[in-house]
């Protein structure tokens, strides 16, 4: 049986623990530091969720973490990623325990010297990432509530895309290429007059659009039978597809196949027909 003490303290429901394994944990569970000191045993039975500090290098990272910010700073921040963890599928990366707090306790040290980060990319993560962003309102709202602070919308965004990116384990610079290649496409569709909005069509074509940047990157095509038939009936949308296309290409650097410009057609049709039609 795995045995655990406590290492630091860092709210009435989180600790950091050291396992009999030779392990640093993440312990969350109802009082499990209320009334307790480090060296303290922990009760298996009181812990509800665990993260393992698996690496040197993330330990390392964390425990300058645990040098440098408040640690009611650390844990309410631990207890949001307990709840994200919790409302969210999949496994978080053990990076995002140092990458979170750092990021918090920056925005926080702005937020009182008056200064903010504008997040240009808040419509699509918004869009791209629902499930994440939804949490991310969540977790504003109780950061802000737990340490008398008034973080930005903004905020919600880039919690956003710590959540998404924590939940693929990939490097945050992937996910931000994506969003900026996605804003890139927006942004020349609005040019030729397509709008894009709030409605289930345009995110529609948003998912539809992050769909065809991950089949292009990883070099898989779907085959379009309908392509011929769909550049004779949608010339002008066809046209269209193939300006943002362009902009797709241009950010991964690699062609966009016909059959893809194809399908982007399509969308693009639907989406202009369902915006022009009115009940």
């Amino acid at each position: 049986m795995i045995e655990r003490k406590i290492v630091h303290i860092l709210s009435h429901n989180v600790v950091m623990t050291k396992l009999s394994t030779g392990k640093n944990s993440i312990a969350f569970g109802k009082g499990i530091g209320f009334q307790r000191k480090p060296g303290m045993p922990v009760n298996e039975a009181d812990i509800k969720q665990e993260f393992l500090l698996q690496t040197s290098a993330v330990l390392e990272h964390y425990e300058h973490i645990l040098n440098a910010v408040d640690f009611k700073i650390i844990g309410v921040v631990e207890e949001v990623i307990a709840f994200a963890q919790g409302h969210l599928e999949g496994d978080f990366s053990e990076t995002i325990h140092s990458a979170l707090v750092d990021h918090i306790n920056l925005a926080i040290e702005r937020t009182k010297r008056g200064l903010f980060i504008r997040n240009p990319f808040m419509f699509e993560i918004q869009h791209l990432y629902r499930d994440e962003y939804r949490v991310a309102e969540h977790a504003i709202d109780y950061l802000n509530e737990q340490l008398d602070v008034e973080l930005p919308p903004d905020e919600i965004a880039f919690l956003a895309m710590h959540f998404h990116g924590a939940r693929r384990s990939e490097k945050g610079g992937h996910a931000v290429s994506e969003i900026k290649i996605i804003s890139k496409v927006l942004e020349e569709g609005k040019k030729i007059g397509i709008r894009f909005d709030e409605s289930l069509s345009t995110i529609l074509f948003i998912g539809h659009v992050k769909g065809l940047i991950d089949r292009v990157k990883a070099g898989k095509t779907l085959n379009n039978s309908l392509l011929v038939q769909i550049r004779e009936e949608y010339e002008d949308a066809y046209e269209q597809a193939i300006m943002l296309a362009g902009a797709i290409a241009d950010g991964l650097k690699k062609p966009v196949p016909a059959e893809e410009i194809g399908f982007l057609t399509m969308h693009l049709e639907r989406l202009v027909q369902r915006q022009n039609f009115v009940i």
